[in-house]
């Protein structure tokens, strides 16, 4: 890896039925090996631990405002199971129907520190997760200009946008 930060080649919007964002033109598609409804995209092909990840989870319930503190525990405690983790940030909010949940964490991995950004929102019937993750914290700060132009420009939805801006 080389210092300073990644060259912008340019950035594309990526689109599914419930979820689109801003992604770099040159980064690669990845599918979950264990076919759940999501993406992952990431730099190259030889670092798969460096990836922006979306998965897509439908509860068959819808969830509410009222149900955000439960979910915040519920997510932090889970971030909490994982080896040597050091959560350095958290929040939730609510923005209208959506709620979102948020953390920025390093943890151990196959004895390898890695350090995540994640984003969980609901919306309707759905829990969409947008991960940022880095194979180890200098990939992670590396490449956060381009894990902050995908994780912010981040949307769900429930039909496929057809515009730009979507």
């Amino acid at each position: 890896m080389t210092h300073g930060r990644p060259i912008f080649k340019g950035l594309r919007w990526y689109r599914e039925q419930y979820f689109s964002f801003l992604i770099p033109v040159d980064w690669h598609r990845f599918s979950w090996q264990d076919n759940r409804q999501g993406v992952l995209f990431g730099p190259s092909t030889e670092d798969t631990h460096t990836v922006f990840a979306v998965d897509v989870t439908d509860l068959g319930f819808s969830v509410l405002a009222d149900d955000l503190d439960d979910l915040f525990e519920g997510f932090l405690t889970g971030i909490q199971q994982l080896p040597g983790v050091e959560i350095e940030h958290n929040k939730e909010q609510v923005v209208g129907a959506l709620i979102i949940l948020e953390a920025k964490y390093t943890f151990m991995e196959d004895e390898i520190t890695r350090k995540r950004w994640v984003r969980v929102l609901y919306d309707e019937t759905r829990q969409i997760a947008f991960t940022a993750q880095g194979a180890t914290p200098d990939a992670y700060h590396y490449w956060l200009p381009m894990f902050f132009e995908a994780m912010m420009t981040a949307r769900v939805h429930s039909t496929t946008p057809t515009d730009v801006y979507s």
